[in-house]
């Protein structure tokens, strides 16, 4: 599957993760999370290609964004998403999520979970943007923090409509960002 968009900022590629990826993803991880997954296990979750799927944006040889999901029959739980410090605010978060949602819309998964902390206003931004809806708050989730987290969902990823409006949404992020992506899966 390939998608682009008009070149006018630096190529992007958005691709699978690989072990040699590990040492950039845990980089950008520690970065990002007060309590961070271990190596062990990203390494475990990265390298389990028929039960995950990680992918990461690249920019040239440079790991900027990473996002990973676990499969469960037709569901997909999205368990990690993450921007190097450097790079937030230019849309790559955005960008990576989509293109993972179009992936998974396009190998007959039907949803799409996952779980964000809920006093973090851009994720809940950007989660229900692309079309999650909540489905309950998880009352002292995070045990670092005993924060509270917000569980949302798509429950129809596999129908024709979800697939032409993430399909806009990517052409719309293309638009408004202006990155050249080639997409590898």
């Amino acid at each position: 599957m390939t998608r682009s968009v008009p070149e006018k900022q630096p190529q992007l590629t958005i691709r699978r993760a690989g072990e040699g990826d590990l040492p950039a993803i845990m980089q950008i991880e520690r970065a990002s999370f007060p309590t961070p997954w271990s190596e062990w296990a990203l390494r475990g979750e990265i390298t389990d290609t028929r039960r995950h799927i990680y992918l990461v944006v690249t920019e040239g040889d440079e790991v900027r964004a990473y996002i990973g999901g676990q499969w469960f029959l037709d569901t997909c739980h999205i368990s990690t998403l993450a921007v190097d410090e450097l790079c937030r605010r230019q849309g790559l978060g955005e960008g990576i999520l989509l293109a993972l949602l179009l992936h998974l819309a396009d190998n007959h998964t039907r949803h799409a979970t996952l779980e964000y902390r809920v006093n973090n206003r851009a994720a809940a931004r950007l989660y229900q943007k692309v079309g999650f809806s909540q489905v309950r708050i998880r009352a002292g989730y995070y045990r670092d923090t005993g924060e509270d987290a917000c569980e949302v969902t798509i429950d129809d990823l596999d129908e024709v409509k979800r697939r032409r409006e993430l399909l806009e949404l990517w052409e719309q992020w293309g638009a408004r960002y202006g990155r050249q992506v080639e997409i590898i899966l």
